[in-house]
């Protein structure tokens, strides 16, 4: 699998899905039925969060924060119509570097607050199968538990302390072979 995310952090003071990632990885799965399988994944995954400058209103405050992981989701995949499959399930994330910054450059140790180094999401999305083998994947992800504690001034989301990973992810999946070939 190969492609890119569009994510934000949720419970920091930006918003909108600026922050373009990575996607690459590889998956295994099983037909449980004619219409239900599982697949498992295990991927290379970029996210974070991105706020430009505003010159124009007079805000040059940029901040860039970059988050790498690899991630083991487990779905449920469900064959809707003959091309479409919708999958749902749960990831487990383990997050390998960060890297957070704004105008003035890296931010220093002393500032930094620690990131969880694991993730759980869940996972919602569907495919488009062209063919037997190549498949558009649209994936919505979202944090389960804080992958940090709140810093000063941000808010709170639906009375959770904490800021989210939202990710929003494009893939292209080519299957090698299947089993019965």
């Amino acid at each position: 699998m190969a492609g890119f995310s569009a994510s934000q952090v949720d419970g920091d003071t930006y918003s909108g899905f600026n922050r373009a990632g990575l996607l690459v990885g590889g998956y295994v799965g099983h037909d449980l039925s004619a219409k239900v399988s599982w697949q498992l994944e295990m991927k290379y995954i970029q996210k974070g969060s991105h706020k430009r400058q505003n010159s124009d209103a007079g805000d040059f405050t940029t901040y860039k924060l970059r988050l790498n992981y690899v991630e083991l989701p487990f779905t449920i995949n469900f064959k809707y119509k003959p091309k479409i499959i919708l999958d749902a399930g749960l990831g487990l994330g383990y997050l390998a570097n960060t890297k957070e910054e704004n105008q003035n450059g890296p931010y220093p140790e002393s500032l930094l607050i620690p990131f969880h180094k694991f993730e759980v999401t869940y996972q919602l999305g569907g495919y488009y199968q062209f063919n037997k083998r190549l498949a558009l994947n649209i994936r919505f992800e979202y944090s389960l538990l804080p992958i940090r504690t709140n810093i000063v001034g941000e808010r709170w989301i639906l009375f959770q302390k904490g800021q989210f990973n939202n990710v929003i992810c494009f893939s292209l999946f080519y299957q090698l072979s299947k089993a019965d070939e």
